[in-house]
């Protein structure tokens, strides 16, 4: 039977540029054999003729092991988000029922990408919005690369694992002024939450809030049972909106690297 198994792989989003993601997993019961350090080795060794920069690997707070296997080969911990689901089937909506109708009093409406299929220039404008949104997100480095138009678009907004009926906008007129990405794996009764996220000149009127309660309601509506987010540790405002609404938190999630060059 196998015991445990060992990948390394690329994407043109890795960061840090040319870095390879490294993965190496062994069932408990085998662990502590050598087993690991094996399949590392293994790892590293396909990974010569490439000479990457860096290598990223992934560890979580509550499988301490991992992280101090990735310690003891120098790596470091890089970057940590905070994984939260909600049990959208308890959740009661009724104290946020003045919310939308007060974004509409101020000419602020919440569409999904399917609504908006009318506009010759909708892909273009979320594809604008997306890029300013994700500059203000907690990231690494000194900046991010903006990604190319068509690729953005596979990836994005066309990809298969994305609810067109649920991906929000939030139109200010002919303006697009937020987004929320919303997809869902197949089989599953489960929604993943992607970027959320307003224009730096809306924030601070419930927008992203009014979104957010658009997803439980959409979940609620289609025989979801949970919804899943993520956020780095230092985004404190989407952190306290996770805890205003309800959302449980998970094993934080540990983004190691080590540096090669």
């Amino acid at each position: 039977g196998v015991v445990g198994f060992a990948s390394y792989s690329q994407n043109s989003w890795n960061y840090p540029p040319q870095s390879f993601y490294v993965n190496v997993e062994v069932l408990p019961e085998y662990q502590y054999q050598g087993i690991g350090s094996a399949l590392y080795n293994q790892v590293i060794e396909g990974l010569q003729g490439f000479s990457p920069p860096a290598l990223r690997a992934d560890a979580f707070t509550n499988l301490p092991q991992g992280f101090a296997f990735l310690q003891k080969r120098g790596f470091y911990e890089a970057f940590r988000e905070t994984p939260v689901h909600l049990d959208v089937t308890t959740f009661n909506p009724g104290p946020y029922a003045d919310l939308e109708p007060k974004l509409n009093s101020q000419g602020i409406f919440i569409k999904t990408v399917a609504e908006l299929r009318s506009d010759p220039d909708r892909d273009r404008k979320i594809y604008e919005l997306y890029c300013a949104v994700e500059e203000d997100v907690p990231h690494e480095g000194e900046g991010i690369v903006k990604p190319d138009f068509d690729d953005w678009l596979g990836w994005g907004l066309n990809d298969p694992s994305i609810l067109q009926d649920a991906y929000l906008i939030a139109v200010h007129g002919d303006d697009y002024i937020g987004l929320r990405e919303l997809g869902s794996y197949s089989g599953h009764k489960v929604l993943l939450g992607g970027l959320l996220g307003v224009r730096r000149d809306y924030r601070k009127r419930g927008i992203a809030l009014a979104m957010q309660l658009r997803n439980i309601a959409y979940a609620q509506q289609h025989g979801y049972r949970l919804l899943k987010d993520c956020t780095a540790i230092q985004n404190s405002p989407m952190q306290a909106m996770f805890d205003r609404l309800g959302f449980r938190r998970d094993p934080e999630w540990q983004q190691c690297q080590k540096d090669l060059e």
